[in-house]
């Protein structure tokens, strides 16, 4: 043991002169110089003369970049009785725009001193044209099945990844532009395909694209961000898995599109046309067409098709004489299609005829703009007979006066008949009653030794059947007081910018049930889309929880600025969204 402790403070001893000895020094380094706009470009920096810092490094020149954090390592060496010690950041950026920037220096606080790295140029360029045959190992294209649209009328984006690599945690933002709005028409089917001769991995994901306004749309380009692994390096058997390998994270774009739509023309349009555009068929059918007096029929009209198919209008019955209608709610959904969104609306109606004789339901009109012939069409139903037989005759119910019974006059009175004795028996003395009362108080005791066990059942089993319902209720209790929570942590955390961020992720566990250690943009934008919230509300939040992340990296964790009064402001839009 002694032996041991000697060891122990020879090598202490040895250790610690070395590292006061060797300075502190940091070196920031990328790991090229030009990049493009879809590149990712790593960073590294190195602390030398120490095994730790006190705090993250600070990046400055990063307000261009989005910014995602790779990880750390720390380093001890021994050389020929030298001592050295370094620890390691890496970190991936994405850069929003093209030029020369300057990154660094990198302020690092070791023992409380503040040490600086050097600085580093990147320059930025464009990325290469559309139309360029040379593509890398990942890329993405976008194509729209007609660059000329109606108002209303449904395109088809279809979006292409190109994959040469392993990747994963494939994320997509779509682009948002006013008056255009996409809806995903089937899963991501994967395939593999041949592009300019060589062989790729292709994911397709087909869009309906509607215009809401016409004008020209320049859409903006598609954005998918992934992590990719190295694929050139050589395969190691099991170890090859991606599990096993470090990716870097990597956004790639799309070409930008082109979209002329056109209004709907004014020539020939039909008298309460409700914007509907595309191909549609109406049925009809009324059961049964022969009824009696009293009994009634149903009408039932569908209407299927393909385009805006929120657009189909519930149509109105007529007024019909000597009949009444009673209008059931419609039954409408909607379908995605590879080519394109489908629905139905279904709608019922009940015909109760006032008269016998012969009826003839008129038919239903409904108009639509045809893109394919350039034209409205009018299509109904066929007219619908209905034929209502005599009914059942009326019974007259003839209620007997006191004076009659069954139609026949009775004049003589009836004597009073013994039917029945009470089951109680009659007293006439209280002492019987005093009697029986000592007899019943006698028994009482017994009857509460048998009620006593099903009273004490039916008191757990309410106390347990409680106690569950209670249990059942935190989650929901925690869902509703999110909200207020939130906004008073975000008070308390005002000039902190990773205490916002930490209090949007308590919001996400506790109003949706989850049980999240950390919250990335993008994972928070997907799980608003899902429980209702718009598009357009989930992307405003993974931009503002992008500037937290960026603010942390640049060393403005201090100054929560602006997004301490946003994020309560945004909480409010997404409750009133998802509810």
């Amino acid at each position: 043991m002694k032996k041991s402790i000697l060891l122990l403070g020879f090598f202490i001893s040895i250790l610690t002169p070395c590292q006061a000895r060797a300075g502190v020094s940091v070196a920031l380094s990328l790991d090229r110089q030009e990049a493009t706009l879809s590149d990712s470009i790593r960073v590294a920096i190195k602390v030398s003369g120490t095994r730790s810092c006190d705090s993250s490094p600070v990046i400055k020149g990063l307000d261009s970049f989005q910014v995602s954090q790779g990880g750390s390592s720390s380093r001890v060496e021994i050389i020929n009785g030298n001592f050295s010690s370094s620890v390691e950041y890496t970190y991936y950026i994405q850069p929003s725009k093209s030029g020369t920037f300057q990154l660094g220096p990198v302020e690092v606080k070791v023992d409380g001193k503040v040490f600086k790295s050097n600085i580093s140029t990147l320059s930025v360029l464009k990325a290469a044209s559309p139309g360029s045959p040379a593509k890398g190992p990942i890329f993405l294209e976008t194509t729209l099945s007609s660059k000329k649209a109606y108002v209303e009328e449904q395109v088809l984006y279809i979006l292409k990844l190109y994959l040469k690599t392993s990747v994963s945690d494939i994320s997509l933002q779509l682009p948002e532009l006013d008056h255009l709005a996409f809806k995903q028409l089937a899963k991501p089917r994967e395939y593999q395909g041949v592009y300019h001769g060589s062989t790729y991995r292709i994911i397709e994901v087909p869009y309906g694209l509607l215009a809401l306004k016409a004008g020209n749309y320049g859409i903006t380009p598609s954005q998918m961000s992934m992590t990719a692994y190295d694929h050139r390096k050589s395969r190691r058997g099991f170890f090859d898995d991606p599990f096993f390998r470090s990716g870097r994270p990597v956004t790639i774009s799309s070409q930008p599109l082109e979209l002329k739509v056109i209004p709907l023309p004014e020539e020939g349009k039909p008298e309460g046309f409700s914007g509907l555009v595309g191909n549609f068929e109406i049925k009809a059918t009324l059961v049964p067409s022969k009824i009696n007096m009293g009994e009634s029929a149903t009408l039932t009209v569908s209407i299927n098709g393909k385009g805006n198919v929120n657009r189909i209008p519930d149509l109105k019955m007529p007024g019909l004489e000597h009949i009444k209608v009673y209008a059931d709610e419609p039954v409408f959904e909607a379908r995605p299609d590879p080519k394109g969104l489908a629905g139905f609306k279904i709608m019922k109606w009940a015909i109760v005829p006032e008269q016998q004789g012969d009826y003839e339901i008129p038919p239903l009109s409904l108009s639509f703009f045809d893109p394919e012939t350039h034209s409205y069409s009018i299509i109904q139903t066929p007219k619908q007979p209905l034929i209502v037989l005599p009914g059942k005759e009326k019974m007259i119910m003839v209620e007997a006066g006191p004076g009659r019974q069954n139609g026949v006059g009775r004049s003589s009175k009836q004597g009073v008949e013994e039917i029945g004795h009470d089951i109680l028996p009659l007293h006439t003395s209280v002492r019987n009653l005093q009697a029986r009362s000592a007899i019943m108080s006698g028994g009482l005791f017994v009857w509460l030794t048998l009620l006593l066990p099903f009273v004490l059942y039916v008191s757990i089993f309410l106390g347990l059947r409680l106690k569950k319902r209670s249990v059942r209720a935190l989650p929901a209790q925690k869902a509703r007081k999110a909200p207020k929570n939130l906004m008073r942590r975000c008070r308390q955390e005002r000039d902190d910018v990773n205490g916002l961020t930490l209090c949007v992720r308590d919001y996400f566990n506790d109003r949706f049930g989850l049980a999240l250690a950390s919250l990335t943009p993008d994972d928070a934008a997907d799980i608003l889309i899902s429980k209702g919230a718009g598009p357009g509300t989930a992307q405003k939040l993974r931009v503002i929880m992008i500037e937290l992340e960026n603010s942390i990296y640049t060393g403005q964790s201090r100054k929560a600025g602006r997004m301490n009064n946003e994020i309560p402001r945004l909480i409010k839009e997404i409750e009133r969204e998802i509810r």
